[in-house]
Order: structure tokens, then C-alpha cells, then sequence
């Protein structure tokens, strides 16, 4: 299904890849996020999926059940209203957080996104007033919406992630691939071919970990995305990329002490990341 035929106003959807740990196992590539004051049946092929997530009119505007998927938030529910979004076929993680009078995280649920099929999901409020998603049957599912009027008005963005270490691609302070790189990255390729109607555009940013020069790190880290950029371009990749460092200014470990020693290097190993982001625009951040 081509993109232009998904009517939607200010939606963009956006993967997420982080390149850790030496392997690919892709929760899933997103398409396109679609609103509409009805429910898009037709169009999905053979290799997507569609999954809608829905909320029955509780009357109850007190408590706001925000939907997750891969741990990045996609929109929120008020009572009567339902959300859709296409996806290639995979695996999801799902969260459902909780606000308002209650404030809950909610626990992740991995959902199945079946080949040529829509898969429903019911926002159900538990007895503790937290919200809690349940995958329902399709025949449940089309019953439900039949009663359901709006879609969220929330704008929503889908991301998908996959995570990686740089470790897994390059020698220590090194910016050159090393061999056996390639099995993720080619892995990467296939995802990237696999949805041709979704993906537009490419971003790819480098981080290192904080050990070293703020200046050598930031070079560092640029040649490492440019790196992986010249690799997709190399094996067949021609849309339209932005390559760019940060450095150590983005870190995520927070509990890494002492000075350098072997030790703090394996504790820093999550800095040292690439991030390659997929998006259905030309949209630049």
C-alpha cells in the first residue's frame, strides 16, 4: 500500500534502531500511524500487519490510560476513542501507563503482529484504577469499534527499537567496521527493504562513551555514524541520510564510578552506541 493512499494529517512514524549487542532481533519496523473517524480495513499486504488499540466510553476522563509501544509513547486514550497504526509483521512490546489520580508505569506485554491481519487490543481499567492492554479476537474487536466513534486526537508516533553496542561493531576506539559487523548490519539492510513504502528517510547519530577528550569523542563518534551510513549505502541503501555525532553528551549509564580501568570501560559499554533512525518523511530533526 503506497503512502499516499493513508490519509492522515501531522502523523509521522519513526524506528528507532540502536545498534547494541551484536544481533538483530527486530521487535518490529513501523509504517504508518493512521487517524480517521473510521477504521481502515483494507490495504494490508502480505508482509504488514496492523494492530488497533482501543478504549470503551467508561465515562471515567479522570484517569488516562498512555499507550507504549518499545517503550516510547505513541498516544494516549480518552474514553470512547481508538488508535491504528500499521506495521510490518513482528513481535511489539506493548505498555499501557496510567495518569491521573493513579500514576502507574504498567508492565510490558509482548504482542504478536500477525501477516495480513489486524490485531485488536482492549484497554481494560483494573480494580486499582491502572489500565492493562488485552489482545481480544477479531470478532470481538470489530464489535467494539462498531460503538467507538473518535479516534485519538492525541498526535502519535510509533518507534520501534533494536539495540545494539558500537563494541559489537568496531574495535576500541576504532571507527573502522570490524568483519563481523556485517551480520547485523546486513539484517539491518533487509529490515530497511522490507517496508520500501514506509521508510523515506535515514537518520544516523554516533555516541561514545565519556572516557577521553570531549573533542576526539565527538569526532569519534561522527566517524562511527558515517561508518554504518557508508555501509547501508554500499549495499543498496539510497535514501536519504543525516550522519551525525554527539559524543559522550548523551549518556545512559548513570552508576559507572572510578577511574579507567577495564572494569569502567565494560560498565560505560551502553554509551557507546549508534543510533539509526527510520522515518516515513523527509522530516529533519
Amino acid at each position: 500500500m503506497e503512502c499516499e493512499e493513508i490519509k492522515m494529517k501531522h502523523i509521522r512514524s519513526l524506528i528507532s534502531f540502536l545498534l547494541l549487542a551484536g544481533y538483530i532481533a527486530t521487535n518490529s519496523i513501523a509504517g504508518n500511524l493512521l487517524h480517521g473517524p473510521t477504521l481502515e480495513k483494507t490495504g494490508v499486504s502480505s508482509t504488514e500487519g496492523a494492530i488497533v488499540v482501543y478504549r470503551e466510553d467508561d465515562g471515567d476522563t479522570g484517569s488516562i490510560p498512555a499507550i507504549f509501544i518499545d517503550d516510547d509513547i505513541v498516544g494516549s486514550l480518552l474514553p470512547g476513542e481508538f488508535s491504528q497504526a500499521k506495521l510490518c509483521a513482528d513481535a511489539i512490546k506493548l505498555r499501557v501507563a496510567t495518569r491521573g489520580g493513579v500514576v502507574s508505569a504498567g508492565q510490558p506485554q509482548k504482542i504478536q503482529i500477525r501477516k495480513g491481519k489486524i490485531t485488536y487490543v482492549k484497554i481494560t481499567k483494573r480494580a486499582n484504577n491502572t489500565f492493562m492492554p488485552l489482545v481480544v479476537d477479531e470478532a470481538e474487536g470489530e464489535q467494539a469499534l462498531k460503538h467507538i466513534k473518535r479516534t485519538s486526537n492525541i498526535i502519535n508516533r510509533f518507534i520501534a527499537q533494536v539495540k545494539f553496542d558500537t563494541d559489537s561493531l568496531f574495535e576500541f576506539d576504532s571507527d573502522t567496521l570490524m568483519p563481523s559487523a556485517s551480520g547485523a548490519l546486513d539484517r539491518l539492510v533487509q529490515n530497511i527493504k522490507a517496508c520500501p513504502n514506509q521508510i523515506k528517510h535515514i537518520q544516523i547519530i554516533g555516541h561514545t562513551d565519556r572516557i577521553g577528550n570531549k573533542a576526539y569523542n565527538q569526532k569519534l563518534s561522527s566517524k562511527r555514524a558515517k561508518a554504518v551510513a557508508d555501509y547501508l549505502t554500499k549495499h543498496g541503501i539510497s535514501l536519504p541520510m543525516d550522519v551525525e555525532g554527539r559524543g559522550s553528551s548523551e549518556p545512559v549509564t548513570t552508576h559507572c564510578r572510578g577511574k579507567y580501568s577495564p572494569k569502567l570501560i565494560q560498565c560505560l559499554r551502553p554509551d557507546r552506541r549508534v543510533v539509526v533512525k527510520l522515518l516515513n518523511e523527509d522530516h529533519r530533526y
